[in-house]
């Protein structure tokens, strides 16, 4: 099983353009989610509960869709969390998560009646007040911090600021303990975008195991455990895939001694970044100093992942085509219309000859599109984004 992204036809490409009302476009592919939803969930743990990550791709369309797919969400903001809700998700299959939330983002998460991550113990206090004052009773999921692993053997771990330390778990739950808020559960994320199958199991094993010796202190199982995902999507050419069959057989276990109820494991990237294409139209093609660029009209504003900023150089290029082009195909620089030498979306690919008014695809970027872009940058149009 390989990480399949979504494909557009040359008629079915140029129909989204017309359905949009122009481009840059992104198209969201249903049958492409629905794909991905099945991958993860045979390469998690058995019957673990899927919950998709609206950091990854907000769009309402998609997380509608997705909602007849997976579990439940997990949200980051207010706007994430009444987009969740209008989906008819229940409550209680929403996770608020966060390092630190404002009090009117803690009323928000108790007033829906959602589950809320706690991160420290002024966070817990914070809930409790809020509680309190509201009248209501909570659901607390402790997160625990917990190092990312190396992404290769002999690699550093590396320190972050998320969750509550080994050092202040005893003094969250004694505040939660004394509160209207229930300590429900635990979340252990341990990182992103890992595509080695071992050292997601290893991490999975040992968010496991330190879920498992706090239950056996508590006296019994949490109601809740979030193991994270971790899962990767690989979007530029000459990047590894990842094992799905390695972690769909290691997916059976562990399934005794259950630290929790509810075991749920949290996807974002892997479940929408194949679905996702985005569409633009030349603008411009010029050959400068041998280099041929083909100049179009998405730029970092729109897919900010793809941009010299973040993409850097030496890690791969986005897959792009052009659509209905044919003659010899010869090296080119994809850059967008923005006046800053940052907007260079694809360096040195394959393309044909393409003209003013072609349209170009690039596959596979579904997750981190719009809502991770600077569009604010030169006050220019926003992208379009359909669900076809």
């Amino acid at each position: 099983m390989r990480t399949e992204v979504a494909t557009i036809g040359d008629d079915e490409a140029r129909l989204l353009v017309h359905r949009a009302g122009g481009t840059p476009v992104y198209a969201y592919s249903r049958e492409a989610l629905r794909a991905a939803v099945r991958r993860v969930r045979a390469a998690s743990v058995r019957d673990a509960h899927i919950y998709y990550s609206l950091k990854a791709n907000p769009h309402p369309g998609v997380v509608n869709f997705l909602s007849t797919l997976v579990d439940g969400f997990d949200v980051c903001s207010t706007t994430e969390l009444e987009t969740a809700l209008d989906t008819g998700t229940p409550p209680e299959s929403v996770l608020f998560t966060g390092p630190a939330k404002s009090r009117a983002e803690a009323a928000a998460g108790l007033a829906a009646g959602v589950a809320v991550t706690v991160e420290s113990p002024s966070q817990a206090r914070l809930f409790a007040d809020v509680a309190a004052e509201l009248g209501v009773t909570g659901r607390a999921v402790v997160r625990l911090n917990t190092p990312y692993p190396p992404r290769a053997a002999g690699g550093p771990v590396s320190p972050n600021q998320f969750g509550v330390s080994a050092a202040d778990y005893d003094e969250v739950a004694a505040v939660l303990r004394g509160s209207p808020v229930e300590l429900a559960g635990l979340q252990v994320f341990w990182g992103s975008q890992y595509f080695d199958a071992d050292v997601i199991l290893a991490a999975r094993k040992a968010a496991w195991e330190r879920a498992a010796e706090l239950a056996a202190r508590r006296g019994g199982p949490f109601g809740f455990l979030s193991l994270g995902g971790g899962i990767a999507m690989p979007w530029r050419d000459g990047e590894p895939d990842v094992d799905w069959a390695g972690l769909g057989a290691a997916g059976l276990a562990p399934v005794r001694d259950r630290p929790a109820e509810v075991v749920a494991c949290e996807y974002g990237r892997s479940v929408v970044g194949p679905a996702g294409s985005l569409i633009t139209t030349v603008l411009d093609v010029k050959v400068i100093d041998g280099r041929r660029y083909v100049l179009v009209d998405a730029g970092m504003n729109h897919v900010m992942i793809a941009s010299r900023l973040v993409a850097g150089s030496g890690r791969g290029e986005p897959s792009v085509r052009a659509v209905g082009a044919g003659g010899a195909v010869g090296r080119a620089h994809v850059t967008g219309p923005l006046c800053s030498q940052l907007d260079v979306l694809a360096e040195d690919v394959p393309l044909p000859e393409v003209v003013v008014g072609d349209l170009l695809v690039f596959s596979g970027v579904g997750a981190y599109g719009p809502s991770f872009s600077p569009a604010g940058f030169l006050s220019r149009d926003p992208v379009r984004e359909v669900v076809h």
